[in-house]
């Protein structure tokens, strides 16, 4: 009885199957199939654009006559920022302070300070001078080069999630270097270069 019992359950069970696959029509199969193709490709899609790398230069030019002049290239990718810097005409073996500096609080514009932001008419754009330029420093490029024969190749990446605030949107910010000689003494605040960042070429 019991061997009949599990016979009839089985032919039951066998049954709603056959009966389910059967109401199932071609054009819902593919209705089904073309749902999940889309829901894949999307979830696709997000985890690509999440992951894509974000290239960004900037065109490192002269403050207060130093002559310094190079190129910085950042790439942000995730929580993680790669700068490299390569610049020249720096004053050898000395400590150079590089930042990224922004305005954190409504993400204006910042810029390279003009000439006529000296204030005090001492013939130099002053740290403090720049700072209505461009703002607060928001990331120091540590650590900081000593440019051996008056050069910098500096490559470094940060966790950009451990800072207490944003260093994005990168194309609202500057890169400001620092450290040259005034009147023999040397000032290692005193910038020397300044590039505004911008996506590179070709990059969305």
């Amino acid at each position: 009885m019991k061997k009949f019992n599990r016979f009839i359950y089985s032919c039951l069970f066998l049954s709603s199957i056959l009966f389910t696959v059967s109401c199932s029509t071609p054009d819902n199969d593919e209705a089904i199939m073309t749902g999940i193709e889309s829901d894949l490709q999307a979830a696709h899609k997000d985890v690509n654009n999440s992951s894509k790398a974000k290239m960004y230069t900037a065109e490192l030019a002269e403050l207060n006559g130093s002559d310094v002049m190079g190129t910085a290239e950042l790439v942000l990718e995730g929580n993680e920022l790669t700068v490299t810097i390569n610049a020249r005409n720096l004053v050898p073996d000395m400590l150079h302070p590089q930042h990224i500096h922004g305005f954190q609080d409504d993400n204006r514009n910042a810029k390279c300070p003009p000439a006529s932001a000296d204030n005090d008419g001492d013939g130099l754009v002053e740290l403090g001078e720049g700072l209505p330029f461009y703002g607060p420093v928001l990331l120091p490029l540590d650590p900081f080069p000593t440019a051996p024969n008056g050069m910098i190749s500096f490559v470094q990446t940060y966790n950009v999630s451990d800072l207490d605030f944003s260093v994005t949107p990168l194309q609202n910010r500057v890169i400001v270097l620092h450290g040259m000689y005034v009147e023999g003494e040397y000032v290692a605040t005193l910038p020397v270069a300044c590039g505004q960042i911008q996506p590179a070429q070709g990059n969305n």
